[in-house]
């Protein structure tokens, strides 16, 4: 059961669940409930702000569309009697994708032969909206009672972390001869999808037989990820933990970078495929809440201009983007600031381009001037005589001369530029930033150079004193109004996280309240100047 509290403050009606982490109880911690990224689905219908559905409308998001033969469908998923169910069925009619599963070369609905709908499976999954990093998560769940896996998991940067991924029943007549301790089993895997590593990698993976059918019952399943460790709980017992330095031994830490959640239903044909009559009735997940707890609140607030995470722009999160092949790397070894750069190393022969890319809307710059910069890094056996800045709608190709780069530091290069429409914000081939390095601008046999700290429309350099004013914003996060509170007057600018001003307000009175309702959920910075006194505050719209 679960107890909530009622409080009013400021005007605000806030419900606080009344409960800490089950392997907590005391919260000897501090740990800080995220809100963005939990939910207890007591609301009867899908909260669409913190959750998309794999499939709905369509749009798989350039993500996998399931495990074939099951696929990942928009009516497997639904809300009732305070819990999220993802269910997975055999649907002879349904129109399967025609398409097939990369890793196993399965149709989708049918085999390695042929599409022919000879597993019809449909299936389900939802993702979360926003990414984090670091921090406790929770649910508490029933495993599907039948020859599906249920999963909770996560996704960043070249990584996987796999909290739950259990097998809740073997077949009827169990034709892989799969032994029944695969039911009592829980799952926990870390994944690098890191394209450079060893041909011979071994990833993480861990079991724990619990002596009991997982699918029998509600477990709250646990997992805390923290910059040094991992833990995994099951009711709140600890059932292991691992050091990152007990990791790096074997080169499995990949997972410093924020991550996104998942949520869903699986066939693993190893184990067995499920026939029509393991799902004469479907097959479900139930999932009674979502937790997430942090020592310091952080999603959907990352610098990802910096390279510090994701773009989150129009309710969405997605990262940056190259192929494989293409030598472009986040890395924590070198940044300017924050914690991670962005490096290009490679070895001769160099032939094409290499190019790496933001995605599709994520850039909301105004028509006319504008101005960017970013600092670069190169090392001191690397001649590189050009790097290109592309936007992509409306098209500049912004060409920075890097012949008399000083190596072996961070240098900030800029250029102001000029377009005659603002940025498109379309998400299929809207306005972003691609990053080219063409191998005819390249003079030596091997390039070593890290960019960092991307900066459009600088609104923080500035000859006048900051942080000077006293002033404070509430509610932050906001999601019809904030307040500013100050005994000062003067204008407040509002800006996005590209720089760009959205508006201007003046402030005449000591409580000033501002609406939001024609502002997309977000990161904002509010200046607040007074004379020649400045102060900035950072805001989040919901």
């Amino acid at each position: 059961m679960r107890i909530f509290f009622t409080f009013l403050v400021l005007g605000i009606t806030f419900q606080i669940v009344s409960q800490n982490p089950v392997s907590d109880a005391a919260n000897n911690a501090g740990w800080i409930l995220n809100s963005e990224m939990s939910d207890e689905f007591n609301d009867g219908e899908l909260d669409k702000s913190k959750w998309w559905i794999l499939g709905e409308n369509n749009d798989y998001r350039h993500k996998w569309k399931g495990r074939a033969p099951g696929q990942y469908v928009p009516h497997n998923v639904k809300v009732e009697n305070g819990e999220l169910v993802l269910m997975s069925q055999w649907e002879p009619n349904y129109n399967f994708v025609n398409e097939k599963h990369n890793e196993s070369g399965v149709w989708y609905g049918g085999t390695t032969a042929a599409a022919d709908n000879s597993k019809p499976i449909t299936q389900s999954c939802i993702m979360s909206e926003k990414f984090f990093k670091y921090g406790y998560m929770e649910i508490r769940a029933k495993i599907a009672d039948a020859p599906v896996t249920s999963a909770f998991w996560t996704t960043g940067y070249h990584s996987e972390i796999d909290m739950v991924e259990n097998y809740g029943k073997r077949p009827i007549g169990n034709p892989r001869n799969t032994s029944s301790v695969i039911e009592r089993k829980q799952r926990t895997n870390l994944i690098s999808w890191d394209p450079d590593r060893p041909s011979n990698h071994q990833n993480w993976k861990v079991e724990n037989n619990m002596g009991v059918r997982l699918a029998e019952n509600y477990h709250v399943y646990g997992f805390e990820w923290d910059k040094d460790y991992i833990k995994t709980y099951v009711d709140g017992v600890l059932l292991r933990h691992v050091t990152r330095q007990e990791l790096e031994a074997n080169n499995q830490w990949k997972h410093d970078a924020p991550q996104e959640l998942w949520l869903d239903a699986e066939v693993f044909y190893w184990y067995g495929l499920p026939s029509a009559s393991d799902l004469v009735n479907p097959a479900e997940f139930k999932i009674d809440y979502v937790r997430i707890w942090q020592k310091e609140i952080n999603s959907g607030d990352f610098n990802a201009l910096g390279f510090e995470g994701p773009f989150h722009f129009q309710g969405r999160s997605i990262n940056w983007w190259n192929s494989g092949n293409v030598k472009w790397r986040l890395k924590t070894e070198k940044p300017a600031s924050g914690d991670f750069s962005l490096r290009f190393q490679d070895q001769a022969p160099f032939s094409g381009n290499y190019s790496t890319f933001s995605p599709f809307g994520s850039l909301n710059l105004p028509a006319g001037s504008n101005s960017v910069k970013f600092k670069i890094w190169m090392d001191e056996n690397t001649a590189v005589d050009q790097l290109e800045m592309i936007l992509n709608k409306p098209y500049i190709n912004l060409k920075f001369d890097l012949t008399n780069i000083q190596k072996g530091q961070w240098v900030e290069i800029s250029k102001t530029f000029s377009r005659n429409t603002a940025s498109s914000s379309s998400l299929t081939n809207g306005d972003r930033i691609q990053l080219r390095l063409r191998s005819e601008n390249i003079k030596r046999n091997q390039v070593k150079m890290y960019i960092d700290d991307i900066v459009f429309n600088d609104t923080t350099a500035s000859t006048q004193s900051l942080d000077t004013i006293d002033f404070s914003i509430f509610p932050n996060p906001a999601q019809n109004f904030f307040k500013v509170n100050s005994v000062e007057n003067g204008k407040l600018q509002l800006y996005n996280l590209s720089g760009t001003l959205i508006k201007t307000i003046y402030k005449t009175d000591t409580l000033l309240e501002v609406p939001t309702q024609n502002l997309s959920q977000g990161v904002y910075m509010v200046k607040f100047i007074v004379g020649n006194k400045q102060s900035i505050r950072k805001l989040v719209v919901q």
